[in-house]
Parts: structure tokens; C-alpha cells; sequence
């Protein structure tokens, strides 16, 4: 049934027994864009759950282009699951007020809950919190929220518990690149025989942004279908072979995101990273992209200006918290 969404009341101290996930499942399909209000200091605060990811792409589709590079997470799962009935583990919505739009978020299992919303809208922080405890009160399951910082507090002190900061990163766009110092050699796409050096040096990765210790085996299961497709750059040094990787992980609209950004250490400070993310940007601008996008960690200040050297800029910052079980 095209365009089928689902009832839910979210008035306080009921979203648990009235959730259309109540016991797992979805319950009372209806016909047409079904929306359950809430009284909220004399507001109304609408929220709407999507039958399909579609849907959602579809309704919310001008805030979604106009602000790609920063809902790029929804958007991209959105699209992936385009066509996926959702359930709890595939949930995407919107919160509105009179009809204007303020919190959009999707829950992908087993990734966190994203949150979007228009900047400087106060009742974003409202709907963040909403949303929190209709989750909470509805036992509706998730890692964790992703979000803008005002966004992801907010989420966090409605929904309660414990959660622990994973990254906090900066998301830095680019729509010109501003041409850095040409070094020997020249960068390439990876194929399935560099499979072993890229799993060690995402082994590496990982542990520099997260501080976690994934196995080979994983990140070649992960990662195996990226560096087969040459989704991967590899920078390669006469006499060194491969110096620097980086990664097209993300194709938007109208824009790429780059990342697994990664020189070992005998090879920084060279500006080798430079140079890959540097011809990344310029093969997708010149193959008709407007922009490539980025997320960079907040504790890594020169990572920062490496990339500002080469033409990006910050647009938003992006927090990442996972709940403590």
C-alpha cells in the first residue's frame, strides 16, 4: 500500500502500551501519512513514523539536499533501505510543529540513532527530548545517538542512563580544491591484491580515532567488497610503495564523503595525506560531484588544518555516544 505509515501517541506516560512496536512488531497499518500530536505548553508537536525509508527520503527530500553533508548518515541508510518495511531496528521519522519540520532522525541497527534539525530552532531540543523518552518509555531499543552536540544532550538527559563519548568529530566540506605541494609519485585504486595492507592499516585506523582493536579477519569481511571495487586510494612513493590511503565511503546526490584517512607513522608529516585526499577531491569534482565531505576527529587539531590547507571547511560538528549497557 503506497505511502502506509503507522499510528504511535507519544502524550507522556503513555508511548509505552500505545507504541506501534509494542511486543517487537509493527502494529495498525493505516492508509495515508498517519501523525500522533502531543501537548507540550499549549504546542502542538507532531511526530510521524515512516512505513518505508522511501517514504522518508520522499517527504523530507528539500531539507535533505539543501543540507546533504550534514545528514549525510540518514540520508545514505535511508537509501540503502529504501525499500525495507521498517521496524524497530529500521525506524525513521520526523518530529514537526504546525508543519514546520524540526527533528528528523533514523535507527539503524546496529548502528546509533541519528539525529538532523534545522540550526538555532529551539524546539529541536524539544523534539530531541521527545523522542528520547517515547524510545525509553516504548523499550524500543538502540546503541546510542549520533548527533549534533546541543542535539545529542539533549537526547541523552530526556533518555536517561549512562553513555559513553565514542568520537566527536568536526564534518568538513569541500568544493574547490586548492592545489597542495605535488610530491613524487602518484596515487591509485586499490585491487583485491592490496587487501592485506588495507586491512592493517584500518587495523590502524580504527585504533587512532576509537581506540579500538578490531581483527583482520573483520575488517577484511567489512572492507573486502570496498577494496575489490577501488574504493580505496593507495598514495605510492618511488621507493616506498604505499605511503598514505584514504577511501570513498559515501556517494550523495551531489557530493562524495571521504574517509579512513590513514599514514602510518614512519610516513608523517610529509604531506602524503595531502596529496590523496587532495586527487580523491579532484577525480569526483571533475567527474561531476559539487562537493566532498569529511569527518574529522576534534582532538586532532592538525588533521584539521591539513585539510583546511586543501580547501575544507567546517560546516557542523558531529558527536557520537555510545549507551552503556
Amino acid at each position: 500500500m503506497k505511502n502506509q505509515a503507522y499510528i504511535s501517541k507519544l502524550e507522556a506516560g503513555e508511548a509505552a502500551q500505545n507504541s506501534p512496536f509494542a511486543g517487537g512488531a509493527l502494529t495498525q497499518p493505516v492508509s495515508g501519512a498517519i501523525m500522533a500530536k502531543t501537548e507540550r505548553r499549549k504546542r502542538k508537536m507532531v511526530c510521524k513514523l515512516y512505513g518505508k525509508p522511501g517514504e522518508f527520503l520522499e517527504e523530507n527530500r528539500d531539507f535533505l539536499l539543501e543540507n546533504e553533508a550534514l545528514v549525510q548518515l540518514n540520508l545514505g541508510n535511508a537509501q540503502t533501505h529504501r525499500e525495507e518495511g521498517c521496524h524497530p531496528g529500521l525506524l525513521f521519522g520526523r518530529y514537526e510543529e504546525e508543519g514546520r519540520m524540526c527533528l528528523l532522525f533514523g535507527n539503524t541497527a546496529p548502528w546509533n540513532i541519528c539525529l538532523n534539525a534545522p540550526q538555532g530552532m529551539e524546539k529541536s531540543m524539544e523534539a530531541a527530548g521527545e523522542l528520547a523518552r517515547y524510545l525509553r518509555e516504548g523499550n524500543i531499543e538502540i546503541e546510542g545517538v549520533t548527533a549534533r552536540e546541543d542535539l545529542a544532550k539533549a537526547f541523552m538527559e530526556a533518555y536517561g542512563g549512562e553513555f559513553s563519548l565514542r568520537s566527536s568529530m568536526d564534518i568538513m566540506v569541500l568544493k574547490k580544491v586548492i592545489q597542495p605541494e605535488k610530491l613524487p609519485g602518484a596515487v591509485r585504486k586499490t585491487t583485491g591484491d592490496d587487501m592485506g595492507l588495507v586491512a592493517q592499516w584500518c587495523h590502524g585506523f580504527y585504533l587512532d580515532i576509537h581506540g579500538e582493536d578490531h581483527s583482520l579477519e573483520d575488517i577484511r569481511k567489512e572492507q573486502g567488497g570496498r577494496v575489490e571495487n577501488g574504493l580505496y586510494y593507495l598514495f605510492e612513493a618511488p621507493g616506498e610503495g604505499a605511503v598514505s590511503m584514504a577511501a570513498v565511503f559515501r556517494d550523495l546526490p551531489h557530493g562524495t564523503c571521504i574517509s579512513a584517512v590513514y599514514t602510518p607513522p614512519q610516513h608523517r608529516g610529509k604531506g602524503y595525506c595531502q596529496n590523496t585526499v587532495a586527487a580523491i577531491c579532484q577525480e569526483k569534482l571533475r567527474e561531476g560531484k559539487e562537493y566532498c565531505t569529511l569527518f574529522v576527529d576534534k582532538k586532532n587539531p592538525i588533521s584539521n588544518r591539513v585539510y583546511q590547507k586543501i580547501g575544507f571547511e567546517i560546516i557542523e560538528n558531529c558527536y557520537e555516544y555510545k549507551l552503556v549497557k
